[in-house]
This record gives structure tokens, sequence and C-alpha cells, in this order.
């Protein structure tokens, strides 16, 4: 049996909508037993669950429709609401400015069905927008969400740990053994930390491969699974480029507590602050050197990290055990 939720959590995403659930109704299931499609609105100011009802059935799909509204904001809440009501062997994740190609459905649970050591795959989101894309996005694709995440297909290890959350697939019963054993998803301490509460949410993707990795699974990237990350013309902005750089390298500095943990790395735990401190000045000046037109963004930007950095360090020692503890389960 081959079966497969579509889950799409979405914060005052109106003005795409149309768009992408339309894509969604128009996926191939012919060889699939069971297709089904999770909304969830995460409070959002106008009734998404009304709008994506309302364009649903202006399709012809065979595909379920599931809708639920999360009150707490932050995608980790949404994400878990969504996951609660899948029952699906096999989840997508669609972020609601994905616009997944017809054939999505089957390339992922083909590759699945013939390789059982896979518990997350990744795929290649394709920039699309209104107006003409700049020059300077290719340096900053993986940061959108977008482009390739390995040079072919097949396990991203040793290149990358992770694979971006647009378009991602994951097993179900993996992310369930998680959950049942009491992982805890980290960036929760980030939102409960009163310095960093005007922070944007992210990395949930991340700490989503790290859950199921740890089991002993492997990330792969499919080449062929493909997308169109549809992305507003406001996005192109050095503003907007400052907020989602810095909210990608705080995730990457918040992810190396997975990497050592997952290492077993304790001895080396003491020079974890002095070692990223490094790393992140000499990311700063590697980009000082090709991305002199956006110096002003790469200098906000390794500031805010430096800030935040050392304002986590406090949860640092909780998190890293907390790790250390799921990890002993499948030793």
């Amino acid at each position: 049996m081959s079966s497969v939720s579509i889950l799409m959590c979405s914060y005052n995403g109106d003005k795409l909508l149309s768009q992408t659930v339309n894509a969604i109704s128009k996926i191939k299931t012919q060889h699939l037993d069971y297709v089904e499609f999770v909304f969830i609105d995460n409070h959002s100011k106008n009734d998404l669950q009304k709008l994506v009802r309302r364009i649903w059935e202006e399709t012809d799909t065979t595909i379920r429709l599931k809708t639920a509204r999360e009150i707490k904001r932050g995608k980790t809440a949404a994400f878990l609401t969504g996951f609660s009501l899948c029952e699906g062997e096999y989840i997508v994740v669609c972020d609601d400015d994905n616009e997944l190609f017809d054939n999505y459905l089957e390339e992922g649970v083909s590759y699945f069905q013939n390789r059982p050591e896979v518990g997350v795959l990744g795929a290649c989101g394709l920039p699309k927008s209104e107006i003409d894309i700049p020059d300077w996005f290719s340096t900053y694709l993986n940061d959108f969400a977008c482009g390739p995440q390995a040079n072919q297909t097949g396990d991203v290890y040793p290149g990358r740990n992770v694979v971006y959350g647009a378009g991602l697939w994951f097993r179900s019963a993996a992310l369930k053994v998680a959950l049942n054993l009491g992982f805890q998803f980290m960036f929760d301490y980030v939102k409960d930390n009163p310095t960093l509460k005007n922070r944007s949410n992210g990395g949930e993707d991340g700490e989503l491969c790290w859950a199921i990795k740890y089991q002993g699974y492997e990330i792969h990237y499919l080449e062929t699974l493909k997308f169109n990350h549809l992305i507003d013309k406001e996005k192109f902005t050095p503003a907007y480029l400052k907020l989602i750089t810095s909210r990608k390298t705080n995730c990457t500095l918040l992810s190396q507590v997975y990497r050592r943990a997952y290492n077993m790395e304790e001895a080396k735990v003491q020079h974890y602050w002095k070692k990223e401190l490094f790393f992140l000045f000499l990311h700063y000046f590697k980009n000082f050197q090709f991305n002199l037109k956006y110096l002003k963004v790469e200098t906000s930007r390794n500031i805010s990290n430096l800030n935040f950095l050392l304002s986590y360090r406090s949860k640092y020692d909780a998190i890293f055990n907390h790790l250390l503890s799921y990890k002993q389960h499948f030793k």
C-alpha cells in the first residue's frame, strides 16, 4: 500500500494559495492507494480554512481535504497539529508558496519504496517570480529553499546533514517514533527565550531531519523531484535578504548541537562557543570578498548572529543532554 499526506501550514498566505492549492489538486495519483491534503491555518488574520475549502470545491480532484486551525503561532505548533491529522505512510511538507509538479507524488513514493534506508528526501525548488530574478540571487539559492541540494541523486552526506523544508518528504512512522520517545523540537527553546522573542522562527526542517537521522536513516536528495518556489518581489530586497540569511545562519549554529550529540562529542562541548565564534567571523570575511555589494547585509547579519549565539548559550547544555538521551534509544 502507498499512502501520502501533503501537509501545508500557512500564516497569512492568502496571496498565493490559489496557485499552490490548485497545483496540489492536479497532482497525479493513479498509482497511489490514498492521498490527502492537510491544511493548517496558523492563526492567520483571515479565515484561510474557508478560502482553501472554496478553492478545493472548484477542482475535480479525488484527493481528500482536511483543514484545521492552530492558534499558537509558530511553524512547529502548526506542523505538529497537521502531523497529528496525517494518515499517510509518507508526508510531503509543502509550503504555501510551493507549486508542486504533477509527478511529485509518484516520483517520491517510488524512490522511498525502493530504498528502505531513506528516512527523509529533499527536492529541488525552482525560483519563480512575477519580476526578473536579480543576479545576486544565485549566491543565496539554498537560503531561499531553491536549487539543487547535492551534486546528484543520493545521500546528501558528507556535503550536508539536512535538506531544506520546502518540498521535503519523510516517513511518518519515523517521526512518530521520535515523538513517542520524547523528542522535542529545540527551537521551542528559542521561542521561550525572552531575549529572542522577536526573532523569526525557523529551523524545524533541520530538526526533523536530525530526529530521523538519529534513528539510523539516511537523508537523500532526488534531482527529478521538483517544484516551483513562488517568490514575491518584496523578497528581492536587502532587508529581506538580511532576515532570511540571519535566520539561516542562526539555524546552522544551533544545528551544530545536533551534530555534536550525534557524534557523541562530549569532550569537545567546552570548546563549542569559541569554535562557533571563529567560524562566524570566518564566514563574514569570506562573504566580504564575494558580496561587497551586500556588505551592509552581511555585517548586520553577523552582528545579529553574534548576539544570538551569546543569548542562546545558557540553553545549550539542556538541549545537548536532551539529544544525548534521545540518541541512547538507537545505540
